[in-house]
């Protein structure tokens, strides 16, 4: 490979993170000098101005997220954010959307610009999924961070209708734990040991306010 490919490859394969990262993770008990260090990551991430990591680096975070805390829906509740200021603008810009679909193309544009992930929307009979899909990948993604892309994927979809959506189910590839958990907190049923991780809502996905 090339050295100006190999350029190409580092540079496309980047996500840019908030700082406001650092105090999520301590108010939900977590110490980030100790979870940067459990990573592998510098010590100062969060004191950049604008912090960039690749793939290997984001999935070596939310798996130290996950190994650190006792909670098992960590990633569930960092996945819902109630407090609109500490949003990204492209959610605030999802939440004007028509609909929940164009409020998810929106994002997928934006993600389709900015870094290798993008999400998939996938229309079949009377179901429509949506997946998370990392593009740089050369591992399995984190379970947490699973968690905490189809949490938030839904609270976009809360946010913009006031509640009123709800998945027809989720699927999990990871073997059944924490059923009640996931039921709970989606308001569906859950299938575990499923060929992908997704969000499964009716073919008419719903109508914002």
């Amino acid at each position: 490979m090339s050295a100006t490919r190999v350029q190409a490859q580092i540079m496309n394969d980047r996500f840019r993170i908030s700082n406001l990262w650092a105090q999520r993770l301590t108010e939900h008990k977590l110490a980030v000098p100790t979870l940067l260090r459990r990573a592998g990551l510098p010590a100062g991430l969060f004191q950049q101005e604008k912090i960039y990591v690749t793939t290997a680096e984001l999935f070596a975070l939310w798996r130290a997220i996950g190994e650190m805390s006792a909670d098992p829906g960590i990633g569930l509740k960092l996945g819902v954010e109630p407090r609109l200021e500490r949003h990204h603008p492209t959610a605030i810009t999802a939440v004007c959307s028509r609909s929940f679909r164009d409020a998810l193309q929106r994002i997928a544009r934006y993600k389709q610009l900015t870094c290798p992930q993008e999400i998939r929307v996938h229309t079949r009979r009377d179901e429509s999924s949506v997946e998370l899909i990392y593009l740089e990948v050369e591992e399995v993604q984190p379970d947490v961070l699973v968690d905490l892309g189809l949490s938030w994927i839904l609270a976009i979809g809360r946010y913009g209708t006031d509640g009123r959506i709800t998945p027809l189910r989720l699927e999990l590839t990871r073997p059944v734990r924490h059923r009640e958990l996931f039921e709970t907190h989606f308001g569906c049923r859950v299938r575990f040991k499923a060929g992908r991780d997704a969000l499964v809502f009716g073919k008419k996905i719903g109508v914002f306010r």
